[in-house]
């Protein structure tokens, strides 16, 4: 990446190019401003220069100036985060930045899979959805954040005939391995950034040395303690093996800014059911036509 924007600064006069590294400040600044409803400034560095797996990242930014005025981060085809500073939008800048967006097929906003800093666009963002709309992308539909209050301890349990704890670095190859084959790639990837992580909030259920089970926290958006992903191998689910792997984890991330949130969800009356999980974010997926 460019140590400098490609274009030369004048007053006045936007310009776009590379976002070097070194200006992480200014952008994430300028993202926690223009996205309120998004706790960017803790994860705004794995946000923009962060791993994308197997998909190229870029990462742009406008100037007015020398000031910084836009930012966009794309991993492929998906458009990972888009903002403007607020006392310069409707001035081309979010559209100049939009021109510089590729990938294979169609465009997507926000949800990309293995470092998104929220599965799709918050539906409070209004304007955000007008200027996507406004540039032919077309709402697919919505996903959802829910959240554990975590306002008590939770209980850990065991469950009979399987070997239920936090993944040890003799078994990391294995289950990540395993979870790739038996469910995806990209979340073979993510629990990889959660082993690394500071709390290696992975806890994973094994029978006779194979992995059947598992689940994670702290991956994605690191800092915010966010939970998932997390699978069950469907030949051992129903004896509370999920359960036991998410009350584990909970409790790992219990204290960080966003501990308790269910990220991306999908069993939802499993989750309130088990931790008492309540609604807490909705979100509209968006892609080109």
């Amino acid at each position: 990446m460019a140590d400098e924007p490609c274009s030369v600064y004048a007053p006045h006069v936007t310009t776009v190019g590379p976002l070097p590294q070194s200006l992480l400040g200014e952008a994430q600044a300028l993202l926690a401003a223009a996205l309120p409803h998004d706790p960017i400034a803790v994860v705004a560095e794995e946000k923009l220069f962060g791993d994308n797996g197997q998909r190229e990242g870029r990462v742009f930014g406008a100037w007015q100036g020398s000031a910084l005025v836009g930012v966009m981060a794309t991993a492929g085809r998906w458009i990972k985060l888009l903002a403007v500073d607020g006392d310069q939008r409707r001035r081309g800048i979010g559209t100049e930045l939009l021109g510089l967006a590729r990938g294979d097929g169609q465009l997507r906003v926000m949800d990309h899979p293995g470092n998104y800093l929220a599965p799709g666009l918050d539906e409070r963002y209004r304007e955000g959805r007008a200027f996507f709309a406004a540039r032919g992308f077309r709402e697919l539909g919505t996903v959802e954040n829910i959240r554990a209050p975590l306002t008590a301890a939770l209980t850990i349990t065991d469950v009979e005939g399987y070997a239920i704890h936090r993944v040890e670095p003799a078994e990391r190859a294995s289950l990540l391995g395993w979870i790739a084959s038996r469910f995806a790639p990209v979340w073979a990837f993510e629990v990889a950034r959660a082993l690394d992580g500071p709390r290696r909030a992975v806890h994973a259920a094994w029978r006779a040395g194979t992995p059947v089970a598992f689940a994670a926290a702290d991956g994605n958006n690191q800092g915010l303690g966010w939970f998932g992903p997390a699978g069950t191998d469907p030949a051992h689910r129903g004896r509370r093996l999920g359960e036991a792997l998410l009350v584990r984890c909970l409790e790992d991330v219990r204290g960080l800014p966003d501990a308790g949130v269910i990220a991306w969800i999908g069993p939802k009356m499993f989750y309130a059911k088990t931790v008492g999980a309540v609604d807490d974010r909705r979100f509209v997926t968006l892609e080109q036509e």
